[in-house]
């Protein structure tokens, strides 16, 4: 259905940051962000429709295009898939761009493209002024923090947990990525040094190796102690004990959200 509460700008400013979009449109809840009537605000369609060789992709003429999207993917995976478009459409107008599920939501180093598209996705969908306040009603990072927020701005577990590490509000955390070929990629929190880089493969007495070997294994409720040599290999990680709490993302493997304890940092 074409929305019909907001005005379209024709044509929006290129160098329009996410947040000034969101000031411009009155937004001041999470729960208002509604990414298909930005995307019409703009000039732009969202149409879902079969894609063979990409999640999603962005055509345009002029200042009007169109988002095609692969149906039947999660709607908060959905969402960021239009966002991330969104910031295509924002920092490079007039290409056509087709984004494979690996292009989307995975902040690459390499290719700045698609890192500037998941950057702009990632403040459009969790305004940083918002999200600092929503993080700020948790005090320590956990899968039910995580939930909370994540519930709160309608995005993915992952996206969620990648942007509270950003926030700063959680100085400590680290978030790691496994699959059954080993480390996929981790994120530190700014201010971690870099020796405590995770180690490439699971450790057994880890629960995420449990996870990950064993499908009938539950996601764990709660973080649980465990000593910081089973995460890390390096010359201080056999002193300290670190939480650890892992959980599974169908596609994706399995994610583990690590605390330090406060004097492997200071």
């Amino acid at each position: 259905m074409k929305p019909t509460t907001m005005t379209r700008i024709d044509p929006i400013p290129s160098n329009l940051s996410p947040d000034a979009l969101i000031r411009s449109l009155g937004i001041t809840e999470p729960r208002d962000i509604d990414v298909e009537a930005i995307a019409y605000y703009v000039g732009l369609k969202v149409k879902r429709r079969c894609l063979n060789c990409c999640e999603a992709m962005i055509t345009g003429r002029g200042n009007k295009g169109i988002i095609s999207v692969k149906p039947g993917v999660m709607p908060q995976r959905e969402r960021f898939s239009i966002a991330h478009e969104l910031g295509h459409w924002a920092h490079h107008r007039g290409e056509t761009v087709a984004c494979r599920a690996t292009d989307i939501g995975r902040f690459s180093k390499t290719n700045e493209v698609e890192r500037a598209a998941d950057q702009y996705a990632a403040n459009l969908l969790m305004p940083y002024a918002m999200f600092k306040s929503a993080c700020r009603e948790h005090r320590r990072l956990d899968l039910k923090a995580l939930k909370a927020v994540s519930g709160a701005f309608n995005t993915s577990l992952t996206a969620t947990l990648i942007r509270m590490i950003d926030t700063g509000n959680y100085p400590n955390a680290i978030m790691i990525n496994h699959g059954t070929g080993g480390r996929k990629w981790h994120k530190l929190a700014n201010g971690i040094p870099g020796y405590w880089k995770p180690k490439d493969d699971l450790d057994a007495d880890s629960f995420a190796f449990e996870l990950l070997h064993n499908p009938t294994s539950r996601d764990e409720g709660f973080p649980r102690k465990i000593g910081a040599d089973a995460w890390f290999d390096n010359w201080a990680a056999e002193k300290y004990e670190i939480t650890e709490q892992s959980f599974r993302i169908p596609g994706e493997g399995v994610i583990t959200i690590l605390n330090l304890d406060g004097n492997m940092i200071s």
